[in-house]
């Protein structure tokens, strides 16, 4: 997946997960990990470091 195309899915996903979020359906365990997803991804703290074989790649 290129640059481009990344960018896009990005444009897409972003605001379906706001909408999920405001949404009274959506079950409160999807809730609170798509709150942990994003915190996550705006964190500058790295939780798993990189040296850690597999899984610091991973993120």
């Amino acid at each position: 997946m290129n640059l481009k195309q990344r960018a896009y899915q990005l444009k897409i996903d972003v605001p379906a997960i706001f909408i999920a979020l405001q949404k009274k359906e959506t079950p409160i365990l999807a809730k609170a990990l798509a709150l942990l997803t994003i915190i996550y991804a705006l964190s500058p703290i790295d939780l798993i470091p990189d040296f850690i074989p597999v899984f610091g790649y991973l993120r």
